[in-house]
């Protein structure tokens, strides 16, 4: 018996596969900074991706630091022997050197230009403005009004128009087309 199915189609199952592993993908593979990325040691700027992994493991992962920080590696017991064998599960990580770039690259403007230096200078806003603010500040219609108790208060009932054809009664017409309106005296 031969899969006719899509779903053993070999091209839709690899592109099925790549479209739902796409995204997760490019965040692993994603290209780094090279060997030796320029660690910029300014507290305003934030490390993403490789920048922020300041610590090696041997032989591990960094996800091992946080296993160990979260304390996944020991278990919570109170036994004696964790007393003679305090470091056992405890990773062991060293220090990465990356080249550090000291050089100021954010300019803060608390810094660069404080408060009290402009504090006792006059601010002058006399010019006058190219549009008026008060020019739309009220509407020129009504509105937030009920109208449903407008429309009861206001109504006036109005009598039918009914017309009279010769030889009918009022209102009931012969042919398919309305008779032009003839007053009756």
């Amino acid at each position: 018996m031969s899969f006719t199915r899509f779903n053993y189609d070999k091209c839709r199952t690899e592109k099925l596969l790549q479209e739902s592993t796409g995204p997760g993908r490019y965040m692993l593979n994603v290209p780094g900074c090279g060997s030796k990325p320029t660690y910029f040691n300014d507290p305003q700027i934030r490390m993403q991706k490789w920048g922020g992994n300041l610590r090696k493991v041997r032989d591990g992962a960094p996800i091992d630091i946080d296993s160990d920080l979260l304390g996944i590696t020991r278990p919570l017991t109170k036994d004696c022997i964790s007393k003679e064998y305090p470091n056992k599960g405890v990773i062991t990580s060293k220090k990465v050197k990356y080249p550090e770039c000291n050089k100021a690259t954010t300019q803060e403007s608390r810094v660069t230009h404080p408060a009290w230096m402009y504090k006792d200078l006059e601010q002058d806003h006399r010019y006058y403005l190219p549009l008026d603010p008060q020019e739309n500040v009220c509407m020129n219609f009504q509105n937030n009004l009920n109208t449903r108790l407008l429309e009861r208060d206001f109504y006036e009932r109005k009598n039918p128009c009914l017309l009279q054809e010769k030889g009918q009664p009022i209102g009931v017409f012969g042919n398919t087309k309305f008779p032009k309106a003839t007053l009756n005296n």
